[in-house]
């Protein structure tokens, strides 16, 4: 623990920098303040439940259960953290104004104490998996537990360092329960120190995730494919693969993960002398448009509602891939790439139920052409996919509510 405090001691500067330029870089200066634990207006009332999510893909997966917490505990204070300005702009559109929402600030043990004295929980739910040693320990300090819901822990997570394994070996003790998505990830906790009778599998609650919200879907006058969610120097390989294919009619639409790299990604792609369309420009679409980037938050899911089928980005450059489940929720037929480590139990479930498509970059093309003919029966599947597991949401809050009611 010691050399973790110590690497913390030593990065502050350039943390607080990088913060700076971050909240900077979003025009969103509470995001700067929050990350150092300065806290400002209302504070949350006493004995509320504490969620945090570290970004959006986690903030989506939880507001199902959030919303039926509120339900059923409507005088029960709500607390949300996340870690980036995009998460926190999805919770601002899809979630009540009575969600106190903070960022969450670095893990210094000041920071951490700040941060529990500000929220004042009698509980805390930590999404998929955040291992923060320093608030685990002022937690556990003031006897709050702390339960890990939809728990998940990757592959590269059991390869660590021995000094990190350390780490995790003192601080798992301190967790109340987990919750986790597979028995996969039941069996990487266990292994990384967690006492067995401290863990039970209730599934993945991402299956949950929006399927309870109206999504109205983005329309134009052409069809569109849509590219979701793409990183950084995917945007030029997707649409080079897109240009070999045999799109008829169909417009491509590029929502990037990072909407801020709009300079990066026009800059990469003018040397394949495309018709480009922004979206935050307000350029028209026309019969000439090759490219549409919609460089805007809060609008993926309307996207991918309105397309015809959807490419899950960040599996096509080594990235870990994004949450396919989404795209599945809106009936939609998906296509990824190679490398979906970080979703790898969703990327086999969907193999087997033959409910999506997994392609290599040199694949591409013709799995686009592909997809035209199969999209229906592969959107069939996918539904029923969701279909199978739409209560995973109840199962989670059986088992949490007691602890909420308390």
């Amino acid at each position: 623990m010691w050399r973790y405090r110590f690497l913390l001691l030593v990065f502050f500067t350039p943390l607080a920098f990088y913060t700076l330029w971050q909240s900077f870089r979003a025009f969103e200066f509470r995001y700067f303040l929050q990350r150092l634990a300065i806290f400002y207006g209302r504070k949350p009332g006493k004995n509320g439940i504490w969620i945090h999510a570290a970004s959006v893909g986690e903030v989506n997966a939880v507001i199902p259960l959030i919303l039926k917490i509120r339900e059923d505990n409507p005088s029960l204070t709500v607390t949300l953290t996340s870690n980036t300005v995009t998460s926190a702009a999805v919770i601002n559109k899809q979630l009540p104004n009575n969600i106190q929402h903070y960022y969450f600030p670095l893990d210094y043990r000041w920071a951490a104490k700040r941060i529990i004295k500000q929220i004042n929980p009698k509980v805390i739910f930590i999404v998929e998996t955040e291992f923060w040693p320093n608030l685990y320990t002022e937690l556990h300090k003031k006897n709050i537990p702390l339960i890990i819901i939809n728990g998940r822990i990757s592959e590269k997570t059991l390869l660590a360092k021995d000094w990190l394994k350390n780490i995790y070996t003192q601080i798992l003790p301190l967790i109340t329960k987990v919750y986790a998505r597979s028995e996969t990830d039941q069996s990487r906790f266990i292994q990384l120190g967690l006492e067995p009778d401290k863990s039970k599998v209730l599934g993945n609650i991402k299956f949950s995730s929006i399927t309870e919200l109206k999504i109205d879907p983005i329309k134009f006058d052409r069809p569109y494919v849509l590219a979701a969610s793409t990183r950084e120097d995917e945007e030029k390989i997707v649409v080079e693969a897109w240009l070999k294919s045999n799109h008829q009619d169909h417009l491509l639409i590029i929502v990037p993960r990072h909407p801020n790299r709009i300079s990066e990604i026009l800059t990469q792609l003018k040397s394949l002398n495309l018709n480009i369309a922004v979206r935050s420009k307000n350029d028209p679409i026309t019969a000439t448009t090759d490219v549409y980037i919609a460089d805007t938050i809060g609008e993926l899911k309307a996207f991918i509602a309105g397309s015809d089928f959807v490419l899950m980005g960040g599996s096509f450059v080594p990235k870990g891939g994004h949450n396919i489940l989404e795209v599945a929720q809106l009936g939609k037929a998906v296509i990824f790439g190679p490398d979906m480590r970080s979703f790898e139990d969703e990327a086999a479930l969907f193999l087997r139920s033959m409910a999506g498509i997994q392609c290599t970059l040199e694949q591409l093309p013709v799995n686009f052409n592909q997809l035209f003919n199969k999209r229906k029966e592969l959107e069939k599947n996918s539904k029923s996919l969701i279909e199978q597991n739409k209560n995973i949401v109840d199962e989670y809050y059986h088992n949490i509510e007691n602890i909420i009611r308390l």
